[in-house]
């Protein structure tokens, strides 16, 4: 008999992988790794400055290379991701020199083709799926973004300014991560109208991180209390059905002693008719 071809098709082709939030968030770090290289290699930094932002460009190729051992456990075909699926490319691209950020697009680019062949529903439902998980995640890419970005602003508004306690790219990195955080320390702080307004922006901001990894942490706790409570809730239905089944395995031995005795019964019976017979005889 002839094999089915698309059988056969659906044998060798594993179903494409859909694209996540967590997908997303990695491209959109990927983006930020790419743009942190101009000012790195193009800028006018001091070496102090550039150590800033070589230590943010080490940290992202980590996130790059956990996330390339993470895909590479997920994928149903180990050597079809690394040789095919562009697996290679997200290994030189997790590799910490700038010759290898070029590597970096790959990525990119397959995030945007999975992007295309979703519609606007697909996508909504792939990013409320998890919501919880999906703002957290997009709230602290949101927040690298604004802290590296604003420090650069504030710094170029404190740098000259009379007063200015915010001389280096490394002290508007510490300002900015200590303001985020609502921490406040008080040892920098901006003297322009440009840096107050980047602070209170940060300040907000940093609120609303609070209040979402606040959010997250309470729908996380829920949700294991709900799964407990349901694994709790089924070992208790399985205990009183095992006890139903008990109880109906009583009553059928019951019944079958009581048979037993009947046909018992019976067969006396016959044997002293037959008796009886064969006497009359």
């Amino acid at each position: 008999m002839a094999a089915n071809p698309t059988a056969n098709n659906k044998t060798a082709n594993p179903p494409a992988r859909k694209i996540t939030a967590y997908d997303l968030v990695i491209g959109l770090l990927a983006i930020f790794s790419l743009i942190i290289l101009i000012p790195i290699y193009f800028g006018n930094l001091s070496q102090t400055d550039k150590d800033v932002l070589i230590i943010v460009e080490d940290s992202l190729c980590a996130i790059f290379l956990f996330d390339f051992f993470r895909s590479l456990r997920l994928a149903p075909n180990k050597w079809g991701y690394f040789l095919k699926g562009g697996g290679w490319l997200d290994l030189l691209g997790s590799i910490p020199l700038s010759a290898f950020a070029i590597f970096r697009i790959a990525r990119l680019f397959r995030i945007v083709r999975l992007l295309r062949k979703m519609t606007g529903g697909e996508l909504q439902r792939m990013l409320t799926r998890r919501l919880a998980q999906s703002t957290l995640l997009f709230t602290l890419v949101i927040a690298l973004f604004l802290v590296f970005t604003i420090s650069w602003i504030v710094l170029r508004a404190e740098q000259n300014a009379p007063g200015a306690n915010i001389k280096t790219y490394h002290e508007a990195v510490w300002w900015a991560f200590v303001t985020i955080t609502t921490v406040g320390y008080g040892d920098y702080y901006p003297v322009t109208t440009l840096g107050q307004s980047m602070a209170i922006l940060l300040m907000f901001f940093g609120l609303g991180i609070i209040g979402v990894l606040s959010s997250f942490l309470a729908s996380t706790f829920i949700s294991l209390q709900s799964r407990r409570k349901a694994k709790v809730e089924g070992g208790n239905e399985n205990d009183e059905d095992n006890d139903a089944d008990e109880e109906n395995d009583e009553d059928e031995t019951s019944n079958l002693e009581a048979e037993l005795a009947s046909m018992k019964e019976e067969l006396a019976a016959i044997k002293q008719l037959l008796e009886q017979h064969y006497q009359v005889q």
